[in-house]
């Protein structure tokens, strides 16, 4: 039997913004932001023989307004500030702050304490499906999120930059699968909160005659504040490291990036495996006007691995594309 889902959206926005230089040292910012998703429908039937289990018809809107205001507090201090109300059909209003302390004692020093709030809105999918083995949840709420960073750029001689950063991102509500144990359905519910710590490096060098280098890696560590049990997907160490060449003066480039993602936990508690992936692209620039054009191989080597399977799938890991090839070609007006 041919089961199938569908989700039709469509909608209209629009987004004004003023900004205004109010002294030497302050530029003020205002804006707002307006979209009608007036069709949001979403349903699962039997394709033969016809049999619809679901079917959904709805419409939502989201409006917002938001300001920043950047001040240079001295010479080597900047002051960015922000603040921006959403309001949602569905759940109702959020406000979010954002700060950015930047402290530049050299020209090629710069600090930089950063601070956020942000959410992730549920969607309709998480809201109301209902198709059988699924129970809907309208009074579900967003997730929310505090994000705390601190940063150190550095510019060395012979285009050379490092960049350190540590990052702490607590996250409350998260949105989560569980199942009902009176009937075994599945629903979505704000279940948990999770910790994240880690730390960033990025080392960049960038030559006059287009030459290009950068290695970056990253260690996070992520906890469940709420059942103290391994995430699920979560790697702790992510590393990446690409070069680009010019091959033809700088209108032919050759690339090659190499992807390193640490060993991963499944829903299952089993472990998939860390693997490392190479991709190769020849890309061009102004070779004519207006014209551009690109030609990739992912997975190079063809390295076998697998991902954690999400919630509802009968598999524990999902097997990914070995090698493969895009190419793209377009044209700017």
């Amino acid at each position: 039997m041919l089961n199938k889902n569908y989700a039709h959206g469509k909608w209209w926005g629009e987004e004004v913004t003023l900004s205004k230089q109010l002294f030497e040292r302050q530029r003020l910012s205002l804006g707002s932001e307006y979209r009608d998703n007036f069709e949001q429908n979403q349903g699962n039937y039997d394709v033969q023989p016809f049999n619809q289990y679901f079917k959904d018809v709805r419409s939502s809107t989201i409006a917002s307004v938001y300001a920043q205001d950047e001040i240079h507090l001295a010479k080597d201090f900047l002051l960015n500030l922000g603040l921006r109300y959403d309001h949602y059909s569905t759940f109702g209003g959020t406000t979010n702050p954002r700060a950015a302390l930047i402290y530049s004692p050299r020209q090629t020093s710069i600090v930089k304490f950063l601070y956020g709030q942000a959410f992730r809105p549920p969607n309709f999918f998480e809201l109301y499906y209902a198709a059988p083995g699924n129970e809907p949840n309208p009074s579900l709420q967003p997730e929310t999120v505090r994000t705390m960073e601190l940063v150190w750029e550095q510019y060395f001689a012979n285009h050379f930059r490092m960049m350190v950063s540590g990052f702490y991102y607590p996250i409350h509500g998260l949105i989560s699968e569980r199942v009902d144990p009176a009937n075994g359905n599945a629903f979505y519910t704000n279940a948990g909160t999770l910790d994240i710590r880690g730390l960033d490096f990025d080392f960049r060098r960038k030559l006059v005659w287009g030459m290009e280098g950068a290695v970056s890696y990253t260690f996070q560590d992520l906890n469940n504040q709420s059942t103290r049990m391994p995430v699920v997907n979560s790697p702790k160490h992510l590393g990446q490291a690409s070069l680009s060449v010019p091959i033809i003066k700088q209108r032919l480039f050759a690339s090659m990036d190499n992807q390193y993602l640490d060993k991963r936990v499944t829903l299952l508690g089993q472990v998939t495996g860390a693997y490392d992936i190479t991709n190769f692209t020849l890309f061009s620039r102004n070779v004519s006007k207006g014209w551009e054009a690109s030609a990739t191989l992912y997975n190079l080597f063809n390295q076998i691995y697998s991902d954690p399977a999400g919630a509802g799938l009968a598999q524990d890991v999902i097997r990914q594309d070995g090698r493969n090839f895009h190419i793209k070609i377009g044209y700017r007006f």
